[in-house]
Formats: structure tokens, sequence, C-alpha cells
């Protein structure tokens, strides 16, 4: 029998002595030149600094090569804002080891940081050219300063230069490395240059590594609007809700459009009441606002609606020029040509604007300058390809000069419209403007002859109220763009 606190068993009468459980054995002392970075390590890592600064200065002295502790202490120095102390204890660390990569990449970032980017830039070059394996940091760092470079460039052509070699580097980083942040920001560069299907395809890409990243699948279904396929949006729209049960603003926002597309213009309210009601000062969101309630035909609230979207952007050309088309519309043509003016001053390449600011000017019976207006939009009209064509800027160049007697000029810009619309799918309010204009002009099919008919000129009308077309998608990723009918 066991009694505790003896160190005897009683065993069938007889007492057996139990060995000793105690292990008297002194702590073995850490000799002064072992190293403790590994110590120092786990304590970083735990973000305990106070500990890690007692190591530091006990070991600095008598330690045979303190790059690492130069190093922690940099980093330390970093996390608690002193960032001049941190790129000094930095330096002293690669002044040890210039072949350390990680410390340049650290001095890279403290760098930036400190919003010094020309300097930061040059430090990742010098580790890009002593780094002798891809290196996706150093790729993705390089990328996001030369992208950054761009945007404050004042020179066009050197702003094409750094942001052709942006690309490419963010190129390079989603190759050597998976960080989801050189992902968006590929897909950004493509989409600000109109590539929405490459920028699709590297979001797609990017969702190979957080499947359920509502932001991506997000994005995604904006850039499926983007090209108009909004069945394809709406899907991953349904994504994100089966993910979260409930949409952020620009999920909703993009839903909305989708509904919008679809001419469920209650649906699409609906939505943007939910956004209203959480975060209200969104430009997007009321030029959407108003263009539905215009679709309902109340141009009074819609007109509030755009110009709440433009209070809150003023550089918002979308929000400028759909304001301009619902003045138009509503016969408001003082108030249509200021809009146009500020939008002009945004785009001065658009002949969508040029044109109804030819259309308001001969409205305010202005009719030398809605001629040149209307000459220049139709000029601009000449030379867009493919998908940027819009013959109505010509259609209604031919009308008006039509209306003014110039009956040469006229001709020709009709000609110029059938050439133009002979491979594109025309809305009827075009076709029957411009057969109404031929039987005014009796232009031959070959268009060698004009006989004026003694037709009223003002039987041809114009397209300033009917006959829009929808205008070209903008850098706003959820703006529905306007298309105006009185239908």
């Amino acid at each position: 029998m066991y009694e505790p606190g003896t160190e005897q068993i009683n065993c069938n009468g007889k007492l057996i002595e139990l060995p000793s459980l105690e292990v008297d054995k002194t702590a073995p002392e850490m000799p002064s030149d072992a190293n403790i970075d590994w110590l120092l390590h786990i304590y970083f890592t735990r973000r305990e600094f106070t500990r890690c600064r007692r190591l530091i200065e006990r070991e600095l002295n008598r330690h045979l090569n303190p790059e690492y502790l130069y190093f922690v202490q940099g980093l330390i120095d970093r996390e608690e804002g002193n960032n001049i102390e941190a790129l000094r204890h930095l330096q002293k660390s690669v002044e040890l080891n210039p072949r350390n990569i990680e410390t340049y990449k650290e001095i890279g970032r403290t760098l930036y940081i400190m919003g010094r980017f020309s300097q930061a830039l040059g430090v990742f070059r010098e580790a890009e050219q002593r780094s002798n394996r891809p290196d996706h940091e150093i790729y993705h760092y390089l990328g996001e300063l030369l992208y950054r470079a761009a945007t404050t460039q004042g020179q066009m052509e050197v702003a094409r230069q750094q942001q052709d070699e942006s690309r490419g580097y963010f190129e390079l980083a989603i190759q050597s490395g998976r960080k989801l942040e050189s992902f968006v920001r590929l897909a950004e560069l493509y989409r600000k240059e109109k590539q929405y299907q490459k920028a699709i395809e590297v979001l797609e890409t990017c969702l190979h590594l957080t499947p359920e990243n509502s932001e991506v699948l997000i994005e995604i279904s904006v850039l499926y609007l983007k090209i108009n396929e909004t069945q394809k949006a709406h899907d991953r729209l349904a994504e994100v809700v089966s993910i979260e049960r409930k949409c952020s603003p620009k999920g909703l926002l993009a839903f909305g459009a989708i509904l919008q597309s679809r001419n469920d213009v209650d649906g699409a309210l609906s939505k943007y009441s939910q956004i209203a009601n959480a975060e209200p000062e969104i430009a997007e969101l009321w030029n959407n606002i108003g263009l539905c309630f215009f679709k309902k035909q109340k141009f009074i609230v819609a007109i509030s609606s755009l110009r709440k979207s433009v209070w809150l952007s003023p550089l918002n050309y979308n929000a400028l020029y759909n304001l301009s088309l619902i003045y138009i519309a509503s016969e408001q043509y003082a108030s249509a040509f200021h809009t146009l003016a500020a939008a002009i001053n945004l785009r001065k390449d658009n002949a969508e604007c040029y044109m109804l600011l030819g259309l308001c000017l001969r409205k305010l019976d202005d009719v030398d300058n809605a001629f040149v207006a209307l000459e220049r939009a139709s000029g601009m009209a000449a030379g867009q390809q493919g998908s940027g064509r819009n013959p109505l800027v010509v259609l209604n160049f031919a009308l008006f000069c039509y209306e003014t007697g110039r009956l040469a000029l006229a001709a020709e810009q009709y000609n110029r419209f059938m050439s133009q619309a002979q491979d594109l799918l025309l809305p009827t309010e075009y076709k029957f403007q411009a057969t109404k204009l031929k039987s005014l002009l009796r232009i031959s099919n070959q268009g060698n002859g004009i006989l004026l008919d003694g037709s009223d000129p003002e039987e041809t009308g114009e397209l300033g109220h009917n006959g829009f077309e929808e205008p070209q998608p903008d850098d706003l990723p959820l703006e529905v763009n306007a298309v105006v009918s009185q239908n």
C-alpha cells in the first residue's frame, strides 16, 4: 500500500523503496556567441516589441553579425510609425549584407509609405537587378510605382510608356506569384484602356485564388455590363448574394443597372432605394435614378436627380450628357446648352455632344453656330470606326443642311449616312427620317443628281427628341447610358 509523502510502498508485507522522480540537473547556460535570431523572430511575429528591443540592445554589441538585429529593429520602428529611424536601421542592415534582397524590399516599402515614390522606384529597380530569381513582390511594387508615376506625368507620351511598362510588371507579378492586389491592378489597367474582355479574364483567373471574394465577383459583373453581357453579369451578382446574403451598394447598383437595361424600371428603382438609404452620396446612383424617372416621363424628378448627380460629381461626363438629353426632351434648350458646354470641356472629341449642341443652337435661332457645331460633329464621326460609328450624327447634319438650303451638302451627308449604316442594324426612326430626306431631295440610287421637291422644309423634322443613340460606355462603370425616347 502506497502512502502519500513517502518514498516506500508496502507490497505483500514487504517495503519497497521507490526511485526518486526528481531530476537533479541544472539548466544549461547559453554561450555568449550563440545565435539568437530565432528567438528574435519569435518575439517579432508575436508582436512583443518590448522584448525584441531588450534582446536587440543586449545582443547588439556582442553579436558577430548584427545584420538581422538591425533588420528587425527597422521593421519595429516602421510598425510604430518612426519611418526615418526604420530607414536608418535598414540601411545599416543592407550595408552589412548587400546581397540580401529582402532588405532592399523593406527599404522600398518604407520609402513608399513615406511618399518618396521616385526613390522607392529606384530601390526596387536595384532589387530587381540583384535578384537571381523572379520575385512577384518586386514586380508588383514596380508596377504600382510606375502606374502612379504615369497618372501624375504631364507628358502624354512618357505617361503612356510608363503605363505600358507598369502593365508588363503586373503581368510578370501574376505569373511568378499569387498576389491578389496584382490581379486587381492589372484588371484596372485593362479596364482603363477599355480592354474589358482581358480584364474579365484576369479577374476570372483571380477567382481561383479567392472563389468567394465578393468584391472580385462584383467587379466582374460590372465589366460584363460594359460589354452588354447582362445575363453573365446577373449570374455573378447572384453568386454574391448567395455568399453574403446581402449585397454591397456597388453590387446593388449593378443589379439595378441590369434591371434598367431590361426596362424593368420599378425593379431598378427598388434596388436604388436600398442604396439611397445606406449611402446617398453616390453620383452614379442619382444618374441612374434620373434616367429611370425619365423613362416614366417624369421630367422634373429626372432633372432633379441628375442635377444632384452633377452636384456630387461635377466632372461626371455621363451625368452632364444625360442631363442635357433630358433638357432637350423637355425643351429647355438654354439649360441644355450650358450643360453641353460643360460636357464638351470634359470631352472635346465627342461627336454626339457637338451634335446635340448644334440642335440646341438651332432651337435658339443661332443658325450659323449650329452649322459650325454640326459640321464639327460630322467631321469627328467620319473618323470613328467599328462599333464607335454613329450614323445619327451624319443624318442630323444632312437634315439641318436641307432645312437651311444647303442641298449639295445635304446630299453628300445623306450618302455618307447610307455608307456608314449599310452594315448596321438601325432603329426604325433612323430609317424613317432617312427615307423622308431621300424623297425630299430626290436623290438617285447612284447619288448623281439632286432635284428639290416643293415640300415644306419643316416636314423633315429632326432627331433631337426621338432618335438619340445610346451614348458609348464611360469610365464610370455602373451608370446606365441614356436612351431618350418618347414611346
